[in-house]
């Protein structure tokens, strides 16, 4: 009887440590590990952003005529209507301006400060004029007109007699005209032009091509070289000006 006890309590036993044992932890096959660490190094890994490209800056062009300084590439859009003639003149400075349509066609390009732009408008939208300076800064006028073209009339001298500064010039303009006034000029000397018409736009223009000052009507510049400047007077409309232009 005592042997049976015995026994039954062994057996009790047994089960007991079978059933509260601790689960044996599965084998972790190499393969397993190694993706493990590729994953915790994944994770611990910085993220970095993809370059953001930079983008010129957009300006709207409100009005009939932008006059700037820019030292990077910069768009001026300005809408349209299709079948509309269109002019864009370059008048003064050193750069280059590509007309785009509203799809993005390259419609023509401005370079030169005699040079334009005439043709009528394929689509009605948003047309864009990216404007690239030449330098590291580029003063610039531009204007834009619907059924108008510009034309540049021939050089003229300003007659500034021997011993003396300043002289005065008539001239007789048509509409959507430019008269170039040239001038002799020192480093360190000062231009002024006083135009006797208020309505006329006035600039001054280096020997190199640089746009020095622009305004309506009189406008003066400090001489950054010698030789020979430009005095352009731009009338969107007959007008007989008298042009008074000083160097000292």
């Amino acid at each position: 009887m005592k042997k049976l006890i015995l026994l039954t309590g062994m057996l009790l036993m047994m089960m007991a440590k079978s059933v509260f044992a601790s689960p044996v932890a599965p084998k972790i096959e190499l393969g397993e590990r190694m993706a493990t660490s590729e994953i915790t190094e994944t994770f611990n890994k910085p993220v970095t952003s993809a370059p953001v490209s930079k983008l010129e800056p957009i300006k709207r062009m409100s009005t009939s005529e932008i006059r700037a300084t820019i030292n990077k590439p910069t768009t001026y859009i300005f809408e349209g209507v299709k079948g509309r003639e269109l002019t864009l003149s370059l008048w003064a400075g050193q750069l280059t301006a590509e007309l785009y349509s509203p799809n993005g066609e390259n419609m023509g390009v401005i370079e030169k400060s005699d040079n334009q732009w005439i043709g009528q408008l394929p689509d009605s939208g948003i047309y864009r004029l990216l404007v690239t300076p030449k330098g590291e800064t580029s003063s610039f006028v531009i204007g834009r007109d619907f059924n108008a073209k510009w034309t540049y009339r021939p050089d003229r001298a300003i007659p500034i007699a021997f011993g003396e500064n300043e002289a005065t010039v008539k001239l007789k303009m048509s509409g959507y005209q430019i008269q170039p006034l040239t001038v002799e000029g020192k480093q360190g000397q000062t231009i002024r032009v006083t135009a006797s018409n208020k309505n006329l736009d006035v600039a001054i223009e280096s020997p190199s091509g640089q746009l020095l000052d622009q305004g309506e009507g009189q406008t003066f510049a400090q001489l950054p070289e010698s030789g020979i400047y430009k005095v352009l007077i731009v009338a969107n409309r007959p007008v007989k000006p008298s042009i008074r232009v000083s160097v000292r």
